[in-house]
This record gives C-alpha cells, structure tokens and sequence, in this order.
C-alpha cells in the first residue's frame, strides 16, 4: 500500500513544495491494528495520497501537500470513511469512536458544519448501506427508518448549507452533498430492502417528492463522498439491474446524462470486480478508449490487482486428499481440459449444483476433459465430506482441502463457494470465474478450449 501511495503522489506531481499541507492526528479506539489512509477525489474517485501507523496506544499522525481545496476521505483500508473538508494549511484533531469521527479542538467552520451534517445522518447513512460494511452493523424497520430520514431533513433545512460558511465553494458543495445524501440513503435503503416490503408498508412521503435525477445527476456529483456509490444506486433506481447499464452502453442509451458520469459508473463497476475475465468483458464491450487519461493510472493499477487471473497465465498448482488419503494434485491431471467445482459440506448451493456437474460429465464423456471436485473445510469435516460423497453419489476426482486460510483458497481467492474453474491442457487459466454447470456457457466456454 505505501509503494502504491507513492506512485500515485508522484504521478499527481503532489510533493511539490508549494503545495499547501495538512496535518491530521488522533487516536483510535476501536482498532489498533490497522493503518489510517488519506484519500483524494479524482476523476470522481477516491485514491490514497497518504497513510499512517496506527500505535499502541492507538494514534496516528500523517502531514501531506493537497493536490487542491474539497473533499477528502480518512478511514482504514477495510472500515468505513470519513469525510473531512481540506483547504491546506490546517491541522486536524479528531477521536474514532464506535459511533463515529469526532473532531476535537478548534475546527475549520466548514469541517465544523460537515461535522453537525454527518453526525445528524449517522443512523440514517447506516441503516441504508453502511451497515454492511462493519461488523455489528445492522438496518432497521421501515417505519425507524422514514422518522430517521424525516429527521434528517429537519437539520438539513436547519442549517441553510447555501449560508453555512462565508465560503462560498464550500457552501454550494455542501448543498449539493446534503441533497444527494438524502435521496442517496433513500434509495439504497429501498434497493436493500425491497424485497421485505408488503403492500401495508408505508414510507416517507419524500419518496413521493424526491428528484434523484437532480440530485444525482447534478455537476457537483463527482467531487463528493460515495459518488461512485450515488451513481450505483441511482442506476438500480432506473434500470433495477445495473448489469443492464453496462449492456446500454453498446447502443449509447443510457439514464445517466453527463458522459462523465457515464464513465465514472463503470469506472466505480470495474473497482468492484474481483477477476481479470470480468474487466477484460467490460473494456471488450465499451472499447479501452471509452475512459479518458484520468483514469489510466487507475485502470493500470486494477489490472496489476487483478492478474493473477488474467486467463493465459500459469495456474498455481495444488493438491488434496483423496477419500482414500491419498493425495492428487491439480498438475496429475495435465493433459486435458480440467474443470474444478468448488464446494463446501454447509453449503446448500454447492449441493444443488453437483447434479448440474454430474450430468455435463455425462454428456462430455468420451472428450477429452477431467472433472475434479474440490471441497474447502476443516479436518473436522472429513466425514461429512465423504457422506456427502455417498450421499450425492460423486465419483471420479474428489480432493479434500483443509485451509481455508492458505494454499488453493489463498492462491485462487475462494471466499465464497460455490466457484467453477477451468485450466487448459497445459495447465493455463482459462478461468477462475466459470459459468455454473447449470447454465449452457459453461459447457461452451469447455468445447471451446477443446479446440485450441
């Protein structure tokens, strides 16, 4: 992480020496085993500029030269960020409670408006998304939820953002914020708990009265916190499956009415993504060409993250044991077509898949394919794993691997079963994300290395 800061600080030509700097301090009591990171709006994305050790005693400190005046981003690599407001020349002093970022001390008036705004929408921004993101987090009922957001409109209106501060740049993004915060929440609370609602729910009346394809969709989007998110969920708002934007874009018809923000949606997209096939699927289908030079360095780094499953490369040999204790390993198998499922003995959908897998084994019988299956557990699940071997009647290649920490699931990044994978004759990655055995592209994506 501290090499990536640095690449990025010198690309950005942020050590400049007369760049304006800001110092942060504080303590952390929640946890002292994590690194405090600085991030920086660019191209509506946040990026690190800056990190600091968190101590014993759970302080931090960094200093950093700002690229510009607006919204930054403080938090853990893994946790929840904060926004503050950076003008330069500052310093900043602040606790991490469980509740929140308390600033302390004498403020800036704009971090001391920013504060009162994101104290206000704690239980609000939680309850509609945040939850999700710590441990302990949780959503609420819908009627808890229409006070909360009621609640927050009230402050809103309260602290007139327009004549917050006697600056006015920060003012008219502070306006901005406050409105797409509230119909941001309003909307991921409703896309998370859709399902949930029966006809006798009843919600805010701001859902009557709500202009997301203003708040959302306004110029000032992209230099505030969770643009990337805004946008996700403003998409879901108007196609109800964002998949279905990234095909609109193939016909140039699309809800989002900047290009901009067209870009920085499947920018947000491909930041998600957790393999090299599922970017490489996206740039194939909207051209590399579609993101301008702001983003190159980030499309740069998600392709060095994602290369280790980059099809073509060598697959990372592995090997289990086999229900009789023997061991077999993945490079035994050298020579065909393998295609590996991975399961594990508590998970349902693993079971609903094993007829899928042992019917494709049928029909592609006599070709020159090996089928291994691969259970993820503890020793303590050994028994299970082969009466569920009885049970579902598997034969064939069946290996038992007892990590879930290390080896095979540290190397191919298994933290969810089930997961298919494909390696050539030679052993090269075809994929590490396959298609279901229940669906057709799976067997496809099979017949079509069979013919290289």
């Amino acid at each position: 992480m501290k090499q990536l800061i640095t690449c990025l600080l010198a690309c950005m030509g942020l050590f400049a020496c007369t760049a304006p700097s800001v110092t942060i301090e504080g303590k952390n009591e929640i946890n002292r085993q994590e690194e405090f990171h600085l991030y920086c709006s660019q191209a509506g994305s946040f990026i690190p500029i800056a990190s600091a050790p968190i101590d014993s005693n759970g302080c931090f400190h960094l200093s950093v030269p700002l690229p510009q005046e607006g919204f930054y981003l403080l938090g853990t690599e893994r946790g929840v960020m904060h926004p503050l407001y950076l003008k330069g020349n500052e310093t900043i002093r602040l606790r991490f409670q469980t509740k929140g970022m308390v600033l302390e001390g004498e403020q800036t008036p704009e971090n001391q408006v920013l504060s009162q705004w994101e104290q206000a929408a704690t239980l609000v921004r939680e309850h509609a998304f945040l939850y999700e993101r710590f441990g302990g987090g949780y959503s609420t009922d819908p009627a808890t939820f229409t006070r909360e957001l009621e609640d927050l409109l009230r402050v809103r209106q309260q602290l007139k953002p327009e004549k917050a501060t006697d600056n006015a740049t920060f003012n008219s993004l502070l306006k901005a914020k406050m409105e797409a915060d509230v119909d941001f929440y309003a909307l991921a609370y409703l896309q998370r708990n859709a399902g949930n609602f029966s006809d006798t729910v009843r919600l805010s009346n701001y859902y009557q009265e709500m202009q997301p394809e203003n708040t959302l969709q306004q110029t000032a989007l992209l230099q505030l916190p969770y643009a990337g998110e805004m946008l996700r969920t403003y998409v879901w708002h108007k196609y109800g499956d964002p998949v279905e934007l990234r095909e609109a874009f193939k016909y140039k018809s699309t809800c989002l009415s900047d290009f901009k923000f067209q870009q920085h949606y499947l920018y947000n997209e491909i930041t998600r993504f957790r393999y090299y096939e599922q970017y490489q699927q996206l740039i194939d289908s909207v051209g590399k060409t579609f993101f301008g030079k702001s983003y190159q360095n980030g499309l740069e780094l998600i392709e060095k993250q994602l290369a280790w499953s980059k099809p073509g490369i060598p697959a990372v040999d592995f090997k289990g044991m086999q229900p009789d204790s023997s061991s077999l390993a993945l490079s035994e198998l050298l020579g065909k077509v393998i295609v590996v499922d991975v399961w594990a003995t508590w998970c349902s959908p693993c079971r609903r898949m094993m007829p899928y897998f042992k019917q494709l084994e049928k029909e592609l019988e006599g070709e020159e394919v090996e089928f291994l299956s691969v259970c993820i557990g503890t020793s303590i699940e050994w028994d299970s794993w082969k009466e569920i071997i009885a049970t579902e009647e598997l034969a064939g290649h069946l290996i038992f691997i007892n990590s879930w920490t290390k080896g095979f699931a540290k190397e191919y990044r298994i933290v969810g079963v089930p997961r298919f994978l494909i390696f050539d004759r030679k052993g090269y990655i075809v994929s590490v994300n396959a298609p279901a055995p229940n669906k057709l592209a799976l067997k496809e994506l099979i017949l079509k290395t069979l013919k290289k």
